[in-house]
């Protein structure tokens, strides 16, 4: 049976491999085999082996630490800037927590043995792993204290900006259970967050898809956490969470008024009073 061809063009959307010179990209491409993320799927449950990692295209991934009364937190967010499990990155054999999709895409998979021989043998992927390693430590300590100290509308606010930089467009799905989960909180909770957002105009949210429509006010209404994950990964990724050009798609204005849906001046002071109070 012949060997399978590959494009002598190869360019991957993951930020990690769009790193790499092109030669080295064509040696490590026969390993790589494309993964569908669909949404919900668990890649990893906690602690288990890591037989394999995948560096994210598109969609979302959350690392969650899980409870034993069935709940969870997340710990750290996963976009096309990264790779799953990070834990493979620090010699690890086993998972830190559960990686689960929480929005749909693709990934290229490779196994963990290929993985590390690659570390070995290729410098620019080792210092760019590293420098996301130290990125993801950084985003992972940052949401522990986020979630410690931070009212949930703002930590609301940082996880729908986080998510916002990782998709293609000003619109994701997230159901109500899965963002509750994430938070830790009761999805009544997020009902009534999500419910002050929309009135506010800052975003629509319906039937589980969520519209950005005011980006700015979005990231006013945040906490500082979302400003030092962000700069900490420009500092050590420069161009993190560029987005990358939709052939024939114009980049759509910083606010896309909502049809029907009038900001709620009583929505925007509820915004502003929490801003005031975690000054």
């Amino acid at each position: 049976m012949a060997a399978p061809s590959y494009p002598m063009k190869f360019e991957p959307k993951n930020r990690l491999l769009a790193q790499l010179s092109s030669a080295d990209l064509l040696n490590l491409r026969p390993y790589l085999k494309r993964a569908p993320l669909m949404k919900d799927k668990i890649l990893f449950a906690a602690d288990e082996p890591i037989t394999r990692v995948y560096f994210i295209e598109t969609g979302i991934v959350s690392l969650a630490a899980a409870f034993r009364n069935g709940s969870s937190s997340e710990m750290a967010t996963i976009g096309r800037e990264g790779v799953v499990d990070v834990s493979a990155l620090l010699g690890a054999s086993t998972t830190l927590g559960q990686c689960q999709v929480q929005a749909h895409g693709s990934a290229w998979a490779l196994e963990t043995s290929r993985f590390q021989s690659a570390l070995r043998d290729i410098p620019a992927l080792r210092q760019t792993c590293q420098a996301y390693a130290q990125a993801f430590v950084g985003q992972a300590l940052q949401t522990a204290a986020c979630n410690s100290v931070h009212p949930l509308k703002k930590r609301c606010v940082r996880w729908l900006l986080m998510s916002h930089d990782r998709s293609d467009s000003n619109t994701f799905a997230i159901k109500q259970e899965c963002l509750a989960e994430m938070l830790g909180v009761c999805r009544s909770t997020i009902t009534v967050t999500a419910g002050a957002l929309q009135q506010a105009g800052l975003i629509r949210y319906s039937r589980g898809v969520i519209t950005v429509l005011d980006r700015p006010g979005l990231e006013a209404a945040a906490c500082e956490c979302y400003g030092a994950i962000r700069e900490h990964f420009e500092r050590l990724l420069p161009d993190t969470f560029e987005r990358p050009p939709v052939p024939g798609q114009q980049r759509p204005p910083e606010r896309m008024p909502a049809r029907g849906l009038r900001p709620d001046p009583a929505a925007r002071a509820w915004l502003a009073l929490g801003a005031r109070r975690s000054a």
